[in-house]
């Protein structure tokens, strides 16, 4: 049997067309892939900086989320933990309620949820609390209240000095002691003069003994020679 060239050729394109039909059925026929549930956004948004703690941190997903499975964690930087109860679902935005906090530096807001079709997500969003600013404090004036006369100025004429008041002086511990020591010392040149005299007699009367001593001998030597 002869088969001519052109059945070959056409045989050969219905061979080459039919995986292509069937390809592009099986395309248009198939449900579309689902979707990676995402975080599209946080308040406060990541990396802000802040002059105080929120009340809520709130984050929102690409899909609804699961109330069940809903887990939202707020950390200082001291470590503390600052969520105020449970995280609360709505729709795609999960919200929890945060302490008061005034530590200054950087937040960290750590998630793990599930979406209503089941895909889980988690990962960590950050904020940071700026230190607290100290403005020195300034004087202020009081103003005068409405109604009252200012206070008269102040007159320029000299002041009378008041007359003096006769007072008792009394003995200073100065003049004491210089009298003290005065009378301390007359009492000592006495004693000195005391003892100088005392002194003059005794010797006096030694001299005195011992010239009538050698008188005695001299007059007992003369009767002996006599």
């Amino acid at each position: 049997m002869r088969i001519s060239p052109s059945r070959t050729a056409r045989t050969a394109v219905r061979s080459l067309l039919l995986p292509v039909a069937v390809g592009g059925l099986l395309a248009v026929s198939a449900p579309p892939a689902a979707a990676h549930t995402e975080l599209n956004g946080s308040d406060p948004a990541n990396g802000a900086v802040l002059d105080a703690v929120p009340r809520t941190v709130t984050l929102t997903f690409s899909d609804p989320m699961s109330a069940t499975y809903a887990q939202l964690a707020v950390t200082g930087p001291d470590g503390a933990a600052l969520g105020d109860g449970a995280p609360a679902v709505a729709g795609r935005e999960v919200t929890l309620s945060l302490k008061a906090a005034r530590t200054a530096g950087r937040y960290t807001v750590g998630y793990r949820v599930v979406s209503a079709d089941g895909h889980p997500v988690s990962g960590t969003s950050a904020f940071t609390l700026r230190p607290a600013r100290t403005t020195p404090s300034s004087a202020i004036t009081p103003a005068s209240p409405e109604g009252t006369t200012p206070p008269a100025p102040a007159s320029s004429a000299p002041a009378v000095a008041p007359s003096p008041t006769a007072t008792t002086a009394s003995p200073s511990p100065t003049a004491s002691l210089s009298r003290t020591a005065v009378a301390s010392g007359e009492r000592a040149v006495t004693s000195l003069k005391a003892i100088g005299v005392g002194f003059g007699i005794g010797i006096a009367g030694m001299v005195t003994a011992m010239v009538v001593t050698v008188r005695r001998r001299r007059r007992s030597a003369d009767d002996a020679g006599h």
